[in-house]
């Protein structure tokens, strides 16, 4: 009975202990955060703005944003904003979307170049290759295909 008593008490500790780590998630995104901010990556918790009504994202889940300014800046003043909907890419210009950006994970849903960063703004699930697609879509968009 004692031994009981002694495993209920130690059980009582540690429950609230235990709880409190991060979850497999939780530690994946503390890792994506670390590397793209150590990659030069700018990572804001923020929905996207000035998404026009449209142009409807295909999930309603919270995003992220991870941006990177460019090394160039441009002239132009004019934003190009895409929008992943539930029949693909959409331009909010009405342009064609650029074949790089037709292959990337349904995790991304918003992709901004502007004339001084380029945003990418993701769920931050589906893994390491996820996370790379994100850093391949700051990295093309800097290339200049927008």
């Amino acid at each position: 009975m004692v031994y009981f008593i002694i495993l209920v008490c130690v059980a009582a500790v540690l429950g609230p202990l235990l709880s409190a780590l991060p979850s497999k998630h939780q530690r994946a995104v503390a890792g994506f955060r670390d590397r793209a901010r150590q990659a030069g990556i700018r990572v804001q918790i923020r929905e996207p703005a000035n998404i026009p009504p449209r142009l409807q994202r295909a999930t309603d889940n919270p995003l992220v944003c991870y941006s990177k300014v460019r090394q160039n800046p441009r002239d132009t003043g004019s934003v190009e904003l895409w929008v992943r909907g539930r029949s693909g890419w959409e331009s909010k210009s009405g342009d064609a979307v650029p074949p790089w950006l037709t292959v990337i994970t349904e995790h991304i849903e918003v992709v901004s170049a502007g004339a001084e960063d380029l945003q990418v703004f993701w769920d931050e699930r589906g893994g390491e290759s996820a996370y790379a697609q994100v850093e391949t879509v700051l990295k093309e968009g800097e290339r200049g295909s927008s």
